[in-house]
């Protein structure tokens, strides 16, 4: 079966300066697929360029976004605007100031339900409430009366993602959605995300720089750095053999999941380049500790097996 996303060699560029450089990956069915690396490294540009909401003035130079078989870049504004809630929607990283703080919760959750499923007030309302006790809202039908301020962190990011499946999207992008959760309600929601994706045959992209959140819901992986992809494989592949120095160094420096017995955490030196700054050859040579003369030439991202892609001159060696 054909990908229901498949990211075709995608730039992304703000005027003559590329902060994504040629990326390629499918995401199916039913499947989450984590996005992972630094701040910098382009992850909710690419995820911003899918939804067509790129800032400006970023625009794609490059590639294409074939969303079931429709390259999303060829529509016209209209015909984008009626995909976005209704067959791909977004969990922005701050539910606090995505939510609109002085309308009540049940306006915000029944107006997209209005708009693209053509319900009357009455039977947006309902349904709200319905979403609301899906993503583990308690009192559902009294809280659709509260405001955003009334809610805690955890039951906003609820929130939010009862308004991104309002209307059974096929697609669901969520961008460092659990960042600002304590660990225990990071893991219902991670859980819920997976669920809802098994459930109701849906691709979600979980965007993200935390190992322990890429462990606990990802399908496949895929490493971005400094605008390209790094290293792409099955989750379990990827934990039990990273191949590239910047996969294996996200590794090290991950409590939960390199470092059980560390007392302290070992760090990458250095930082993610600017994209205006980006070093001559491989872009993570800088704080390699693995550089060699030959990493001066930019390694192509390779096949090490079917699903194992890695961009490294060593791992492919």
């Amino acid at each position: 079966m054909f990908p229901l996303l498949d990211v075709q060699h995608l730039t992304v560029s703000f005027g003559s300066v590329p902060v994504v450089r040629d990326i390629s990956f499918p995401l199916h069915r039913g499947r989450t697929l984590c996005l992972v690396g630094e701040s910098g490294s382009g992850k909710s540009m690419t995820a911003f360029s899918i939804m067509r909401l790129l800032p400006s003035p970023g625009r794609v130079t490059a590639g294409s976004l074939l969303f079931d078989g429709e390259d999303l870049l060829t529509l016209d504004e209209k015909a984008m605007r009626a995909k976005r809630g209704r067959d791909i929607s977004m969990i922005f990283q701050e539910p606090m100031t995505s939510l609109n703080p002085v309308l009540r919760i049940g306006k915000q959750l029944s107006e997209p339900l209005e708009i693209h499923q053509g319900l009357h007030r009455r039977a947006a309302e309902e349904r709200a409430a319905e979403l609301m006790e899906l993503v583990g809202i308690p009192d559902p039908r009294r809280r659709l009366n509260d405001y955003p301020h009334q809610f805690s962190g955890g039951m906003r990011q609820r929130v939010m993602i009862a308004m991104a499946l309002a209307c059974s999207p096929k697609l669901l992008l969520a961008d460092e959605p659990t960042t600002a959760l304590d660990i225990t309600i990071q893991g219902q929601i991670l859980r819920l995300l997976g669920k809802l994706a098994r459930e109701r045959d849906m691709g979600v992209l979980l965007i993200t720089h935390d190992l322990g959140v890429v462990a606990e819901a990802a399908d496949d992986v895929a490493v971005m750095y400094a605008g390209e992809l790094m290293e792409q494989a099955p989750v379990d592949a990827f934990f039990h053999a990273p191949l590239h120095p910047y996969s294996r160094g996200l590794m090290a420096c991950a409590p939960l999941v390199g470092n059980h017995d560390k007392r302290r955490l070992p760090s990458i030196p250095g930082m993610v380049p600017l994209p205006s700054e980006l070093p001559e050859g491989c872009s993570f040579r800088p704080r390699c500790p693995h550089a060699t003369e030959q990493c001066r030439q930019s390694p192509p991202l390779s096949p090490v097996d079917d699903r194992h892609l890695v961009r490294c001159w060593k791992a492919t060696a």
